[in-house]
Parts: C-alpha cells; sequence; structure tokens
C-alpha cells in the first residue's frame, strides 16, 4: 500500500489475540471503517494470526498490523517475524468452504471467502499477507433505538436492505456509541425507560460532531399534549405507530435529502467567508532555500486541505511539515486550517525535536478523539545534508537520484489513534543530483511503475518535480500538493 493510515506492531501469542481484536474494534470509528468491514477485518485476522502460530516452522513472536490505499482502494495487511511459508498464497488460493457444517479446519477457507483478492510476500526480515478490500458501502447509517424487541425486529427488516443499521434497546448505550461513531440519522421511539426520547434527543445534541444529527420519532401516543412537545423540540419528523413500510422509507428518504441540502448550503456559506483567504502556509507555486537544501512547492486547488510549514529549530536545524487533511473542497479547507494553527502553536516551541512534535500532536488528537483524519509527513533537515522522514499517513515519499529511484516504506500511521506512538523513521543524506519527493495523495495514490521510475533517474531535479506534477493526477477531485527537496551545494 502506498499510504499507510494505521501501523501497529503486537507480541503474538494466542492470548494476544483477543487483544488485537479489541485495538481493531476501538479504532473502527476512528478509521471511518463500517461495522461490517471491521468484523471481516478482525476476523481474517483472528484465523490468519492462529494459521501463523499453529503452521509456521518458527512461529512469530511478532506481527504488525497495517490498513491502508493504493491506487484507491483500501488494503489490510499482516506482517510477521516467523519462518516464510512459501506455500501459503497455494493453500489459501485451494482452500473452501465445506458443504457440510463442522468445527475445525475451515481457518484459511475463511480467509479466502472474505477477502478472496490477496497477495503474499517474502521479504528479508518479515512476511506480509496484503488483502484488498471490497469496496465500503456507501449506504446511509441509520442508528435505531426502541426498548421493545418486536419493533426492533419489525424495523431491522423493513430498512437492513437500504441501509447500514446500529440497533439499541437502551438510549443509554446509543448514546454511548454515538460519542465516538458516525450515523447520519436516529430513529427512536419516544417513551423508552430511564431516557425518553426527548432527553436523548438533548444529550445527543451536546456531542459536537452531532449537533445537527437528524431524528425521528416513533410512538403510539399522539395526545395534544405529547405532539406539542414533540413539535417544541425541533424534530425532524414524527411516526405514529403501527409502522408503514413504505411510508416509513419515504419519510427516511425526504428528511436525509432535507438534511444534505442544508448542509450544502452551510457550505456554501461558508466558502463565501473563505474564497479570498490565503491558503495556510505558502502559495501555490514557490521556490524556497532552507540552510543547505533547496525546495520546491506546487499545489492547488486554492481551496485546499493539504498545508505546508517550515520552522528553523533551536539548534540550527530545519523542519518542515506537509499536511493533508483526508477529503476535499471548503470543509477539508475549514479543518485544514484549524490543524494548521494547532501545529503553528505547537511550535512555538523551538527547542522540541520533530519526534516530540509528532508526540505532542499525537496525545492532543488522541485526547479530543476527532473523526478528522490528519495525514502529517515531518522533515528533519540538518547542516550536514542529513534529512529524517517521521511519516504519519502521507503517501511513500520517492527518492531519486542517477541510477535510482524508489518509494521510502517506513511508516508510524495517522496520528492521534493511540496514547503512545510507536515511532518509527527513516533517515538519509541528500547528495548532489538526489532529490526527495513528498506529496498528498491527489497527486499519487500508488507507487510509481518501474518504467517511470527509471525515466526519472535519466531527469534533472527540476524535470523530476515537474514530470510529477504534470503527470495526470489519479483523483482529479483531490487537493494535491507536491514538495521536492534537494540539496544546494
Amino acid at each position: 500500500m502506498n499510504q499507510v493510515l494505521f501501523h501497529r506492531q503486537f507480541n503474538l501469542s494466542y492470548e494476544s489475540l483477543a487483544h488485537i481484536r479489541r485495538v481493531l474494534d476501538d479504532r473502527a470509528s476512528a478509521l471511518q471503517l463500517s461495522p461490517d468491514l471491521i468484523q471481516s477485518i478482525k476476523l481474517v485476522c483472528s484465523e490468519y494470526c492462529a494459521n501463523l502460530l499453529d503452521h509456521q516452522q518458527i512461529p512469530a513472536t511478532l506481527c504488525t498490523i497495517s490498513y491502508g490505499k493504493f491506487a484507491g482502494q483500501y488494503r489490510f495487511a499482516i506482517s510477521d517475524n516467523g519462518s516464510p511459508w512459501p506455500a501459503q498464497t497455494q493453500h489459501l488460493s485451494d482452500a473452501v468452504l465445506p458443504d457440510l457444517p463442522c468445527e475445525s479446519g475451515m481457518g484459511l477457507a475463511i480467509i479466502r471467502a472474505t477477502f478472496p483478492d490477496f497477495s503474499y510476500q517474502i521479504l528479508p526480515d518479515h512476511n506480509k499477507i496484503e488483502f484488498t478490500l471490497p469496496l465500503q458501502s456507501v449506504r446511509k447509517h441509520l442508528v435505531i433505538v426502541d426498548d421493545s424487541r418486536s419493533q426492533l425486529t419489525m424495523l431491522t427488516s423493513y430498512l437492513e436492505q437500504s441501509y447500514q443499521l446500529s440497533i439499541f434497546s437502551q438510549a443509554d448505550d446509543a448514546l454511548k456509541w454515538l460519542q465516538t461513531n458516525h450515523c447520519d440519522l436516529v430513529l427512536t421511539d419516544l417513551w423508552m425507560p430511564n431516557i425518553n426520547g426527548l432527553e436523548f434527543r438533548r444529550q445527543v445534541g451536546h456531542l459536537r460532531h452531532h449537533r445537527l444529527l437528524p431524528f425521528i420519532f416513533l410512538s403510539g401516543d399522539t395526545e395534544s399534549d405529547t405532539m406539542t412537545a414533540v413539535t417544541q423540540s425541533g424534530i425532524d419528523d414524527f411516526l405514529a405507530k403501527p409502522i408503514n413500510k413504505q411510508h416509513l422509507l419515504q419519510v427516511l428518504d425526504r428528511v436525509l435529502k432535507r438534511h444534505h441540502h442544508l448542509l450544502d448550503a452551510f457550505e456554501d456559506n461558508l466558502l463565501q467567508r473563505l474564497e479570498h483567504a490565503p491558503t495556510p502556509g505558502v502559495k501555490q507555486q514557490t521556490s524556497i532555500t532552507v540552510g543547505n537544501f533547496n525546495i520546491h512547492l506546487s499545489r492547488e486547488p486554492e481551496i485546499s486541505g493539504d498545508f505546508f510549514i517550515h520552522q528553523r529549530l533551536a539548534d540550527g536545524a530545519e523542519m518542515v511539515i506537509l499536511g493533508d487533511l483526508m477529503g476535499h473542497g471548503i470543509v477539508a479547507k475549514a479543518n485544514g486550517g484549524i490543524c494548521y494553527g494547532l501545529i503553528q502553536g505547537l511550535l512555538l516551541n523551538p527547542d522540541q525535536t520533530p519526534a516530540q512534535l509528532c508526540d505532542r500532536l499525537n496525545q492532543h488528537l488522541y485526547q479530543a478523539q476527532s473523526n478528522n483524519l490528519v495525514c502529517l509527513l515531518v522533515i528533519h533537515l540538518t547542516a550536514r545534508n542529513t534529512v529524517t522522514l517521521y511519516n504519519a499517513g502521507m503517501p511513500k515519499p520517492i527518492l531519486c537520484d542517477a541510477s535510482s529511484c524508489l518509494h521510502i516504506d517506513e511508516t508510524i500511521g495517522l496520528l492521534g489513534l493511540f496514547d503512545n506512538l510507536q515511532m518509527e523513521s527513516c533517515q538519509l543524506t541528500l547528495n548532489a543530483g538526489n532529490s526527495l519527493h513528498v506529496y498528498s495523495d491527489g497527486l499519487l495514490e500508488a507507487e510509481l511503475p518501474e518504467h517511470e521510475k527509471k525515466n526519472m533517474t535519466r531527469m534533472s531535479i527540476e524535470e523530476r518535480h515537474q514530470y510529477l506534477w504534470q503527470r495526470d493526477p489519479d483523483n482529479h477531485e483531490d487537493d494535491r500538493t507536491l514538495v521536492t527537496l534537494s540539496c544546494n551545494h
């Protein structure tokens, strides 16, 4: 994968498999993974790791779980430090689920049935299996709350073909889920024990990321006092029980469309306020000299979630940061400006190292529990032409000279997913004729093909930058930024 969003190493044992599943569950919302997909990932992870423990000649003691993007598709990978398993590909390809139920021997068949598109690699210091994930459903996600089991069963049967559903029999449980998860609409009973529908809606309204969440109430109580209270609460709609399926679907469609139009109007208003504001950091095209390094930057459009920061450190070294709020358009622009301001605030301390900056920013994002995914590449430049890269969710940088062109693998994964970082960096030296190219995923979502990398070795540094910038982007709608570093002597 060219852009790693989640990257975490675990001790591998039978006892640790439950811990790995819990971690994946806890991070699903932050990674915007649907409930169905995270269940499939957990299942495959458990089955595959159990097979490593059972069948490797030298069982693995460590495994690394990764999740990210490649060429517009999402991938999930498991790396291990055990002995190679060269027959793995054939075993998986041949595995089929049995016709009759059985209790054992189905691990590989379950993996293949869940994620049939996979590749297995034996590398110098580890083995890796990588699965291409199916496209996530674009269906709207509804939360349904009702203390009646029969009502929940009926509503589920009405809606499960058209929507993703999260079902709760108690408002307390739904409120806890909504604190860390996203949905598009809540369908709730009005009169429930512990918390009634009106109070439930009021408490959800205090959640910053759900202030505009549409609510539809269900109730068999149509007394005038009840209807007055419901109307004054400002809900989006009210349905009297018993519920008619066709009418329910029509109301849901109408409320969701109205909510979408309101969000569009909000974004248009925000755009009018920001369209003349400068993009954080730098102009769209610029070249600067930083110590022993030349930096050439290209970016578009003006409304962008990408940002660029340069900071001189107290010891004379330089720090360069490329950031990307995942998404594009006006909301990414606004959130990108907020993140830019946060990092600038942290940079008021010129004595901190890039590693310390990553750690402090990780702590802030983790404690804030924001669902905005921030990708960062922090670059430390020293007087001896040494460059150290800390990649937190950005695509793989490209290092190029006259004989080779390669992508740099080391990654931390997104900041803010864990309270502590498993810090990983890459250190290299730039010599005359070398160039380092870092970029957002709007420029390039997959690794360059070998023939393009070979062509770039024959180019000058400026030609390499222009080639990458003028190359057709993989995503024509996304923000894109390209930064090229080279030494100036």
